[in-house]
């Protein structure tokens, strides 16, 4: 009996010792909120949504985010940090923070608060940090944006931005990187910022600068970015983005100028037509008088397209009128020039241009006008597919009209389907024309059924007709019969005919007028060119002398 009394009293004695000294309590220490867990960040360029899961008894939460490493011992935020919440006004998951840098990598940290229990440790990104997308806030510069000297920059108006900087590309490495001239730096005002652009001046034309814009030391975005080429000089420059058209109006507004470039972007079409200054109703585009003009594409890799639906026509006196790296082509005008109107004008030069698809005359004057023209060249320029509604290619047929030198220089006629040039009618009289010259050029598929190369009527009259270091290839109507090589096309009908280091091939053959000078090359158009029916004039042969024939390719 007293051992079982000895055995309670030791049992009660044991269970009032755990009363007294039980762990259950909790340490002051450890007596705070569960940190979030499952933190995840969903960044953009400038913001980021940071999402958690919370526990119960979380009033609110304290995000932390620096570009420095927020790890380590401490709990205290740390000075150069941006921190979020500390209002208590962050009470639940997401939260988005804004106003971040774009392309930059970010730690963040979040902890759980309490108005009664102290706040959680610190939870931190399983993948230690997260980076925010690039951005580029610039927007590309259109051809309306730039030109020979300068270019206008533009972004999202009121964006955090402070200064731009550009240097100008001199070249690369071996990989391809743009190698860099000295940087220029361009502080952005309050306009600037409000206004959402700046111009950069002072530049060199045809130029490819690399341009980026910072918000203090970060980068907001870059551009490369190429001026135009420059322009022939003029006392004004016009420039006709893709999209829009040359009118009448426009010409007319600067016809108190001297001297005008009308700059079209390279690889765009535009349609050419003018209109009856009585009327209103559609009409050739006539430049007025006093002007000098020309007609520039921009360099690239396609010719800007000119489409004319009237022809041009230019009255009065001019210094000038120029085509300049444009393709034309018959959009329903028949004639590039048809021109009725008493003129005087010192120069027509087509350089390093396309004519294609003309089914009358490039050059008509007509109504034996008085019309003079001290030089009409033909420069780096192909001349495709004339003469399909039976006319010639220039036509001056009257004496009324004089052209002192007819020039074709490094020129490509590839199918010419009447007279390449015609200066005589029977009633009107012959041209004035001095000289008419080929050289280097490549004449194919050229001069149609019982027409000339050149015709002022007779051979007592008529300029001289110079051929040098030209090709003279198939004849338009050129055919093989009994292998002999025929045609009905005509040589040149004018008083002298010099012609120096040319060749023709056995399928250029002239049925009558033909005239000497030239040698024979011993095979045909197809074994001279690599490709003639399809326009490539390019010279296969090897032992074919060097310097002869347009070469442009």
């Amino acid at each position: 009996m007293m051992a079982m009394s000895g055995a309670f009293m030791l049992l009660a004695a044991t269970t009032t010792s755990c009363v007294d000294d039980n762990d259950w309590k909790t340490d002051a220490a450890y007596d705070r909120l569960f940190s979030p867990t499952s933190l995840s960040v969903s960044a953009e360029t400038t913001a980021a949504e940071v999402s958690w899961k919370a526990y119960p008894g979380s009033e609110y939460y304290i995000l932390e985010l620096s570009t420095d490493s927020l790890y380590g011992f401490t709990e205290e935020i740390r000075p150069t940090s941006k921190v979020y919440g500390q209002d208590g006004d962050i009470t639940k998951s997401s939260y988005v923070v804004e106003n971040l840098n774009s392309n930059t990598q970010y730690f963040i940290r979040v902890k759980a608060c309490s108005n009664t229990t102290a706040s959680s440790n610190w939870a931190y990104l399983e993948k230690v940090s997260f980076s925010t997308k690039a951005e580029n806030i610039l927007n590309a510069v259109s051809p309306a944006d730039k030109g020979e000297d300068y270019f206008i920059l533009s972004w999202e108006a009121g964006l955090a931005v402070t200064h731009v900087v550009y240097a100008e590309i001199i070249g690369s490495d071996e990989n391809g990187t743009p190698a860099l001239g000295e940087s220029q730096i361009v502080t952005l005002t309050a306009e600037n910022i409000a206004d959402g652009n700046v111009t950069i001046s002072g530049l060199k034309a045809s130029t490819g600068y690399a341009v980026g814009i910072f918000n203090d030391g970060h980068s907001r975005g870059t551009r490369t970015v190429t001026t135009r080429m420059q322009l022939p000089d003029a006392d004004v420059k016009l420039y006709i983005d893709a999209g829009q058209t040359l009118t009448q109006a426009m010409l007319n507004e600067y016809a108190s100028e001297g001297s005008v470039t009308v700059c079209f972007e390279d690889g765009a079409e535009y349609t050419i037509v003018g209109e009856d200054a009585a009327t209103g109703e559609v009409a050739g585009l006539t430049i007025p008088s006093g002007m000098s003009i020309t007609f520039f594409g921009n360099e690239g890799e396609n010719k800007a397209t000119l489409k004319l639906s009237r022809e041009i026509i230019f009255g009065g006196v001019h210094g000038y009128i120029r085509f300049d790296n444009v393709t034309i082509v018959d959009g329903g005008a028949q004639y590039l020039f048809n021109q009725g109107i008493d003129a005087s004008i010192e120069e027509v030069t087509f350089s390093n241009c396309e004519l294609n698809n003309f089914a009358r005359s490039i050059v008509r004057f007509k109504d034996e006008k008085s019309i003079t023209v001290d030089r009409l060249t033909f420069e780096d320029t192909r001349i495709n597919n004339q003469g399909s509604g039976n006319y010639a290619m220039i036509s001056l047929d009257a004496k009324t009209y004089a052209v002192n030198n007819i020039v074709f220089n490094n020129t490509i006629l590839n199918t010419i389907q009447h007279n390449v040039v015609a200066l005589n009618h029977s009633s009107r009289g012959c041209a004035t024309v001095d000289v008419v010259e080929f050289n280097n050029c490549t004449l194919y598929n050229y001069v149609g059924g019982t027409r000339y190369l050149l015709d002022a009527g007779s051979t007592s009259q008529g300029p001289v007709l110079s051929i040098n270091n030209t090709i003279l290839a198939k004849t338009f109507g050129a055919s093989l019969s009994d292998g002999v090589w025929g045609s009905t096309s005509r040589g040149a009908r004018t008083k002298e005919i010099v012609v120096n280091n040319s060749y023709m091939t056995l399928d250029g053959v002239f049925g009558s007028n033909a005239f000497k000078g030239y040698s024979d090359y011993s095979g045909t158009s197809e074994a001279l060119f690599v490709d003639a029916a399809n326009g490539n004039f390019s010279i296969k042969d090897g032992s074919f002398p060097s310097g002869v024939g347009a070469d442009f390719e």
